[in-house]
């Protein structure tokens, strides 16, 4: 039995991003194909998954906020799926979200992909309902921040506390 070839973790700067378009081309239909190519010209941080030097899966990532990360995508080759790719993808957004200072983040799917929402839900993201507390009162509720996410028809917003709501600090002077 032969080994897969190693993954390697890598960020696609502006000018490299193209290498990612296979995945996205291979992941999405319509809109979100079209949205899938504009975000990942856009996003703050794009990740790569890269095998034998092929970008393999991607993740685009952004922070609206300081206290605020956001999954945009995370797209799979459709010969790669069922590799733990994605689960790779996501604990290093997740892991440089923290390090970053990173409060919550959310992620948005189609309520019926079932394989997102079980990724995302195994790694401790729940659906966050519109009329709960904001983030910053200790809730995910995600407020204004919903229209940035791009949140639409058909999909579900989801988050994750990664650290405790920041205290208030006195006021300067």
């Amino acid at each position: 039995m032969t080994r897969p070839p190693p993954v390697e973790l890598v960020d696609l700067e502006p000018g490299e991003r193209d290498r990612a378009v296979p995945v996205i081309i291979d992941s999405f239909e319509g809109i979100y194909r079209w949205h899938a190519k504009r975000t990942l010209r856009e996003a703050g941080e794009v990740r790569a998954a890269v095998q034998d030097g092929e970008v393999v899966a991607v993740s685009m990532l952004e922070r609206f906020v300081p206290e605020v990360g956001y999954v945009y995508y995370l797209a799979v080759a459709a010969s790669r799926r069922r590799q733990g790719l994605g689960q790779l993808l996501l604990d290093d957004a997740l892991s440089r979200f923290e390090k970053a200072g990173v409060e919550v983040v959310y992620a948005a799917a189609e309520e019926d992909n079932t394989a997102s929402l079980t990724l995302f839900r195994s790694r401790g993201f729940r659906l966050v309902e519109r009329k709960e507390l904001g983030y910053k009162e200790g809730g995910l509720g995600a407020w204004g921040l919903r229209s940035r996410m791009r949140v639409v028809w058909g999909e579900v917003l989801l988050g994750k506390r990664i650290a405790p709501p920041r205290t208030p600090g006195p006021s300067p002077v």
